[in-house]
Protein backbone atom coordinates (compact mmCIF):
# COMPACT_ATOMS: atom_id res chain seq x y z
CA UNK A 1 0.00 0.00 0.00
CA UNK A 2 1.54 3.72 -1.50
CA UNK A 3 1.75 6.05 1.45
CA UNK A 4 -1.08 8.41 -1.13
CA UNK A 5 -3.46 5.17 -0.83
CA UNK A 6 -2.96 5.03 3.21
CA UNK A 7 -3.22 8.59 3.54
CA UNK A 8 -5.83 11.31 2.96
CA UNK A 9 -5.13 13.67 0.66
CA UNK A 10 -7.92 15.88 2.66
CA UNK A 11 -5.93 16.43 5.67
CA UNK A 12 -3.50 15.47 8.48
CA UNK A 13 -6.19 15.97 11.05
CA UNK A 14 -7.70 12.33 8.72
CA UNK A 15 -4.69 10.55 9.43
CA UNK A 16 -4.60 10.08 13.21
CA UNK A 17 -5.66 11.88 16.07
CA UNK A 18 -2.24 11.22 18.17
CA UNK A 19 -0.23 14.44 17.13
CA UNK A 20 2.91 12.75 17.35
CA UNK A 21 2.33 10.86 15.03
CA UNK A 22 1.26 13.84 12.63
CA UNK A 23 4.60 15.06 13.83
CA UNK A 24 6.76 11.98 12.19
CA UNK A 25 4.16 12.04 8.95
CA UNK A 26 4.66 15.08 8.17
CA UNK A 27 8.64 15.51 8.73
CA UNK A 28 8.70 12.24 5.98
CA UNK A 29 6.25 14.41 3.66
CA UNK A 30 8.49 17.32 4.00
CA UNK A 31 11.40 15.47 3.35
CA UNK A 32 9.79 13.95 0.35
CA UNK A 33 9.11 17.62 -0.95
CA UNK A 34 12.66 18.22 -0.47
CA UNK A 35 13.82 15.38 -2.39
CA UNK A 36 11.80 16.33 -5.46
CA UNK A 37 12.09 19.73 -5.55
CA UNK A 38 12.85 20.35 -8.93
CA UNK A 39 16.38 21.26 -9.76
CA UNK A 40 16.43 25.28 -11.39
CA UNK A 41 18.92 27.23 -13.25
CA UNK A 42 21.74 29.03 -10.78
CA UNK A 43 19.30 27.82 -7.37
CA UNK A 44 20.27 28.42 -4.17
CA UNK A 45 22.78 26.51 -2.79
CA UNK A 46 20.83 25.93 0.31
CA UNK A 47 17.95 24.00 -1.90
CA UNK A 48 20.51 22.15 -3.34
CA UNK A 49 21.94 21.04 0.13
CA UNK A 50 18.36 20.43 0.86
CA UNK A 51 17.27 18.20 -1.72
CA UNK A 52 21.06 16.38 -1.17
CA UNK A 53 20.53 15.29 2.70
CA UNK A 54 16.78 14.77 1.86
CA UNK A 55 17.87 11.89 -0.57
CA UNK A 56 20.45 10.78 1.54
CA UNK A 57 17.97 10.33 4.25
CA UNK A 58 15.61 8.01 2.37
CA UNK A 59 18.51 6.17 0.73
CA UNK A 60 20.65 5.37 4.00
CA UNK A 61 20.80 1.82 4.72
CA UNK A 62 23.20 1.58 7.85
CA UNK A 63 24.71 4.16 10.59
CA UNK A 64 22.51 6.97 12.62
CA UNK A 65 20.74 8.38 9.76
CA UNK A 66 19.26 5.10 8.47
CA UNK A 67 18.78 4.74 12.47
CA UNK A 68 17.02 8.13 12.65
CA UNK A 69 15.21 7.46 9.24
CA UNK A 70 13.66 4.32 10.57
CA UNK A 71 12.78 5.48 13.95
CA UNK A 72 10.32 8.68 12.15
CA UNK A 73 8.70 5.82 9.84
CA UNK A 74 7.57 3.58 13.02
CA UNK A 75 6.38 6.30 14.64
CA UNK A 76 4.28 8.01 11.91
CA UNK A 77 2.88 3.65 11.66
CA UNK A 78 4.68 3.46 8.85
CA UNK A 79 6.78 0.60 6.92
CA UNK A 80 10.61 2.53 6.21
CA UNK A 81 10.39 -0.01 3.33
CA UNK A 82 7.02 1.39 2.27
CA UNK A 83 8.41 5.29 2.13
CA UNK A 84 11.58 4.26 0.54
CA UNK A 85 9.67 2.62 -2.13
CA UNK A 86 7.60 5.45 -2.52
CA UNK A 87 9.78 8.68 -1.52
CA UNK A 88 12.10 7.01 -4.43
CA UNK A 89 9.77 6.81 -7.31
CA UNK A 90 8.51 9.73 -6.66
CA UNK A 91 12.00 11.37 -6.80
CA UNK A 92 12.44 9.24 -10.09
CA UNK A 93 9.04 9.88 -11.71
CA UNK A 94 8.50 12.73 -13.96
CA UNK A 95 6.05 13.72 -12.70
CA UNK A 96 7.15 14.96 -9.34
CA UNK A 97 4.54 18.65 -9.40
CA UNK A 98 1.80 16.33 -9.09
CA UNK A 99 2.52 14.91 -5.67
CA UNK A 100 4.18 17.63 -4.44
CA UNK A 101 0.89 19.50 -4.91
CA UNK A 102 -1.01 16.95 -3.28
CA UNK A 103 1.44 16.90 0.15
CA UNK A 104 1.87 20.75 0.06
CA UNK A 105 -1.74 20.83 0.64
CA UNK A 106 -1.65 18.42 3.73
CA UNK A 107 1.07 20.44 5.15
Amino acid sequence: MSILTSVSLDSLSDVTVNPYQTLYLSVILQAILDASKPRIVNEDSSITQQRNEAQAWFSASVGVTCDDFEIICTYAGLSPITVRTFAFSVIKSGDTEDVRRKFKSLL
